[in-house]
């Protein structure tokens, strides 16, 4: 900061004004909209060229910096740093015109992208349109939810008995209360995410790992405030500043493989989700590298937030004994509640000190400010008038949001829990501690609990004390705002028997009497036939399918016959089943329904009541919410809940709500309570008990059973109406093939869009699964506790099983592995997986060795039909993108696809792609079930926006689809604007559609820049394309495209848009590298500008669909 001060000379006052007039004119000229009338300039501080306002920002007092100028230029500015332009918000107003997620997400800042260097796409850092943003997002945020962490609670408590123990035995001696609460939140997130104990407080010095972090987003913090050239220029900083980072990576990377080495499966942490689980959405998993980052993310957000909170909270209530001790009266109650079982305590018992927390962070949320950007491209008005262009940064400064008087009253600047409990606040978006939307904190439930857990131990064990009683607080700028040299000293709380070591232990292996009785064994279930359920439900996060799974096992316990899955899986039309009661639980997702319920409320708001759709329809609603988001708060249960009685069906209970925010476990047992005395069956499940172990009991029946597999009978059936080859298989090059289908009735697309497909496994693949557990393709296979895959106690034919519901091609999991050998009677074959196990990635899934393949290469290895059954995923649906324009056909679609049948790389015989191969076996009049789905906004502009378009191989597919619509609009005398095709593949032979691109070259609507990677051909020889010039020496799409660099830059000037399809990332990735080449060679700018500027690009006029 001092160097960069002492580099400018400030200019006299005359130049300043001057030079700001010239500066202002031309960026408002810049950023000023089309229609521009009534548009209210900007305040902006006086500054100075190139360096801006950086010398009005302290980078180690920024949120005082920001709060003179917020006192000086009002609650709307705008501001320039180092070239950064940023506009400025302060009030409640104007926080909640840009919490609107429809019109603005999240900016990520210069500061986040040094971030990055060292967090990567994790949750906090990446952008909104990153793909493993999306992934993680499902993959963890259902590891956020309430059950899992009140599972953690016990871990939570172990750190919490650390550093009270410390106390206790350094009682009456000062310390920094800011310190302990680092130790305490940074040794519970390792802990209770990652089972890794850092043992912050058996060290005088912190973790090696922690002050890493500190040197590193101290040294972000610092970077972000200097030019790029000039941090270019700190050469030991930044060796040093690298090699924290590869040793903070090497500590994860360590964690990792342990984990991996040593599965670890009653974990409950997050380590196991992030390893173990997949996208519900893509069944991707997260990769090693993103699992780095996101612990990376966790250890820096998790820890100094939530310890910042406790400094402030614990100060206000030092300041204010009577809250102290308010506090501390709650606290004595809970805990005298659980019979001292500190394990047994519920957050929903302490509001008093939820209700500090929450004050605690209103008047000093530790971070103190959030970023958006408008995604309009004509950006947005604020309130005021002011403009915001799109894609440039709003800043809201928390803390004037948080005083705003109208939505907290007179005394906002004072400390006072109590206002929680007075309809605090009175307007919305007016406490936004955790950011906002989307993008919010997602530990927030984690971070409070372990927060009240804290306060609670605290006040109930210990007298705490100002070690200088005259100290006033003063805030300091660290990794997040922290009370700054406060010093306390604690004493064991007088009148009270200490031994809190023996307490927790004792505490801690409490067992009731009841849990006692049923610790070795379970009662039997009674058997009954009381009817059918449908238990249905709508999840984000997991927790209502939790509560939905717990309805149907006491249910089913109960003798019903249970139908259970997700609303959008099961009825997408909202066509609720009339034959049997239907159990609903569901949530809202920032007021939206969830990923798996937005079809059916779709649906569900398109019916008519006067036609009463739902006669006959008898419903019970469970909903889920959290009271913090009061706006949204249980919306969409309320919504289906009405609607349903609206479109004529039967309410059978009241609507249940559940609160997270309160007791959410203890709600959703009140609403089971309720559920079976309505049905008669309380003492029945009673009597279900957890205890179903990790494989499945399955019945092989006779024959002769009806078989329940009228499979996915809610899906829609298309129709094949032909199929051709396009592109004969030769060498290594795979069949391309070219196929029409007729859509289910009612569904329409956009060229660009996507066709879902349900494949079935190969024939040849299902009757090596019969052969190997010797069993009849007829017989019928039950499961007595749902699968994935099926519902518990549905028949269904083992054919059908094995070729409609599983996948029988994925890598086998490495974590079976030792079981699969345990299995095997022979040394050799255990020896065999044991090797595997050694080396799985290139062993097992470079080479796609599946479960079957494993077992038929291990004949010794006893594994039984329901180990194979249990080790199995759901079978996917696949998508492809539609080749063909509604304007050629509304009814029907067309589909480019290769068919993948290479020799398999584990030696055994062929590897059929599932879908392909499925696909390729049918002929005309062959029935199928696919649904349409939208691609985003990978669609065609308006007819008179230019389009370039970059495809190889079978990525043509979705271009084949936007030429053709280009073409029967030129047809029907429409002004079409130009479409460039860059078309890659092998030689003239593999050159798809090409006889269709010759005449749509000769009709004028492309222009064909093709490229052959293996001929040296200087022009086609044959077909529609005969005599068309091939360019010399190129080899691939992005040669050609350098080579076209300046005709390119004009087709952008003019407006066009871009698209990339094609076949594994290479190319995409190829084409972006020489995109930035290009930028960086035409603009004269560096690589990385180039890159922020192709990021800019890739935001507004360039889409990819890159497909694996």
């Amino acid at each position: 900061m001092a160097d960069v001060s002492a580099m400018v000379s400030p200019p006299s006052a005359q130049d300043l004004q001057a030079l700001m007039s010239l500066d202002r004119k031309k960026d408002d000229e810049e950023a000023l909209p089309p229609n521009h009338r009534g548009i209210v300039p900007w305040p902006r501080p006086p500054y100075y060229p190139i360096i801006g306002n950086l010398l009005d920002i302290d980078s180690t007092q920024i949120q005082d910096s920001i709060r003179v100028l917020v006192n000086k230029m009002g609650p709307a500015f705008e501001m320039n740093v180092l070239g950064n332009q940023t506009f400025v918000v302060a009030s409640q107003e104007m926080c909640d015109f840009i919490c609107n997620e429809a019109k603005f997400e999240k900016y990520i800042s210069k500061a986040l992208q040094d971030v990055r260097n060292y967090a990567g796409d994790g949750l906090f850092t990446a952008f909104s349109w990153e793909n493993n943003w999306d992934i993680a997002h499902r993959i963890l945020v259902p590891a956020f939810g309430p059950i899992p962490i009140r599972k953690m609670q016990a871990g939570m408590l172990d750190i919490a008995s650390q550093m009270l123990i410390y106390w206790e035995c350094h009682a009456g001696q000062p310390f920094e209360a800011a310190n302990h609460f680092t130790r305490l939140t940074f040794d519970t997130i390792g802990w209770c995410s990652f089972k890794y104990r850092f043992n912050s407080f058996h060290s005088d010095t912190l973790h090696p790992f922690v002050e890493g972090m500190f040197e590193l987003l101290r040294g972000s913090g610092h970077r972000a405030f200097r030019p790029a050239f000039l941090n270019k220029l700190f050469y030991k900083e930044n060796a040093r500043y690298w090699d924290t980072i590869h040793k903070l990576w090497a500590t994860c990377d360590e964690v990792v493989a342990h984990r991996r080495a040593n599965p670890d499966p009653d974990a409950n942490d997050l380590l196991n989700n992030m390893i173990n689980d997949r996208d519900p959405k893509t069944g991707e998993a997260l990769s090693d590298e993103n699992i780095r980052y996101q612990m990376v993310t966790f250890l820096i957000a998790g820890h100094e937030t939530t310890s910042s909170t406790l400094a402030f909270a614990l100060y206000y209530m030092l300041k204010q004994p009577r809250i102290y001790q308010k506090a501390r009266e709650e606290s004595d109650a809970a805990i005298a509640a659980v019979g001292g079982n500190y394990l047994k305590l519920n957050p929903s018992q302490f509001p008093y000190i939820d209700a500090i927390l929450k004050e605690a962070l209103r008047l000093h949320s530790p971070v103190p400010a959030f970023s958006v950007k408008p995604k309009n491209p004509n950006g947005e008005i604020l309130p005021g008038g002011y403009y915001v262009p799109h894609g440039k940064q709003i800043s809201c400064v928390v803390e004037n949001v948080h005083q705003d008087i109208a939505s907290w009253g007179e005394d906002a600047a004072d400390f006072r829990p109590e206002r929680f409990f007075e309809g605090f606040p009175k307007k919305p978006n007016a406490w936004k501690a955790f950011g906002n939307g989307a993008r919010a904190c997602v530990g927030r439930i984690f971070a409070i609990q372990e927060a009240i857990l804290a306060l609670a131990l605290i006040t109930a064990r210990f007298d705490v004390e100002l070690a200088d009683p005259s100290y006033t607080l003063k805030v300091k700028q660290a990794l997040a705002l922290k009370p700054d040299n406060f010093n306390i000293k604690a004493y064991p709380r007088k009148g009270r028997h200490q031994n809190l070591l023996n307490e927790f232990l004792l505490g801690s292996a409490a067992i009731t009497k009841e849990e006692a009785a049923t610790a070795n064994g379970t009662k039997t279930p009674p058997v009954s036939r009381r009817g059918k359920l449908y238990v249905l439900y709508g999840s984000n996060s997991g927790t209502c399918e939790e509560f939905a799974q717990e309805v149907a096992a006491e249910g089913q316990a109960s003798g019903f016959e249970i139908n259970i899955g997700a609303l959008d899986d099961v009825v997408p039309d909202a066509k609720l089943p009339t034959d049997a009661p239907v159990i609903i639980c569901t949530t809202s997702y920032e007021g939206q329904p969830t990923d798996n319920a937005r079809e059916f409320i779709q649906s569900l708001r398109g019916l008519n009541p006067e036609d009463k759709p739902m006669a006959g329809v008898r419903y019970i609603i469970m909903g889920a919410g959290h009271r913090d988001w009061s706006e949204t708060f249980h919306r969409i249960p309320l919504l289906v809940d009405k609607r349903l009685e609206e479109l004529g069906g039967e309410r059978l209970l009241e609507l249940s709500l559940a609160d997270a925010g309160d007791d959410l476990l203890g709600d959703f047992e009140k609403f089971k309570g309720r559920l079976w005395d309505h049905f008669g069956t309380t003492e029945d499940a009673k009597d279900v008990k957890s205890t179903t172990a990790d494989k499945p009991s399955i019945k092989v029946l006779p024959a002769t059973a009806n078989s329940a597999s009228g499979t996915f009978a809610d899906m829609s059936t298309g129709t094949v109406v032909s199929q051709r080859v396009i592109g004969p298989a030769e060498r290594d090059l795979p069949e391309t093939r070219y196929i029409t289908i007729r859509l289910p009735d009612g569904q329409s697309f956009q060229a660009g869009d996507y066709l879902n497909i349900l494949p079935k496994n190969p024939n040849s693949t299902v009757d090596r699964v019969l052969k190997h557990f010797r069993l009849d393709g007829n017989a019928i296979i039950s499961f007595d506790k749902a699968m994935p895959f099926i519902g518990a106690n549905t028949p269904v034919r083992a054919a059908d099983l094995f070729g409609s519901y599983v996948e029988l091609s994925l890598p086998v999991a490495k974590r079976i592995l030792p079981q699969l050998a345990s299995m095997c009677s022979d040394a050799k074959d255990k020896a065999k997986i044991d090797a595997l196990d050694a080396d799985y990635t290139h062993s097992v899934t470079e080479k796609k060795l599946s479960l079957l393949e494993l077992l038929e290469s291990v004949p010794s290895c006893r594994a039984e039909l329901d180990f194979f059954l249990g080790n199995l995923a759901k079978l996917k649906i696949r998508q492809y993108s539609i080749s063909s324009s509604p304007l050629e056909s509304k009814t029907e679609a067309t589909l480019t696809y290769t068919v993948h049948k290479p020799a398999s790389k584990s030696g055994n015989g062929t590897y059929l792609g599932v879908c392909s191969n499925y696909l390729a076996g049918l002929s005309e009049g062959d029935e199928l079930f696919c649904v349409v789905k939208s691609s985003g906004d990978f669609h065609l502009p308006e007819p008179s926006t230019p389009v370039v378009l970059f495809a190889a191989g079978s990525g043509i597919a979705p271009f084949r689809g936007f030429i053709a619509e280009r073409a029967a609009q030129k047809a029907a005398g429409e002004p079409v604007a130009g479409t460039h095709l860059y078309f890659g593949c092998r030689d003239e032979t593999s050159f798809l559609h090409g006889a269709e691109l010759g005449e749509w070259v000769k009709s004028g609507v492309l222009v064909l820049h093709p490229v052959l990677s293996r001929s040296q051909q200087a022009s086609f020889k044959k077909g529609g394309l005969k005599g068309t010039a091939l360019p010399p020496a190129k080899k691939y799409i992005q040669d050609l495209v350098y080579e076209d660099r300046e005709a390119l830059r004009d087709l952008y000037k003019a407006g066009a848009r871009f698209y990339t399809c094609g076949s594994g990332a290479k190319m995409a990735a190829d084409l972006r590298k020489t995109a930035v080449r290009i930028i960086s060679e035409l603009k004269g700018v560096s690589a990385e500008v180039a890159e922020e500027k192709m990021e800019e690009i890739s935001r507004e006029k360039y889409k990819t669909d890159v497909f694996l």
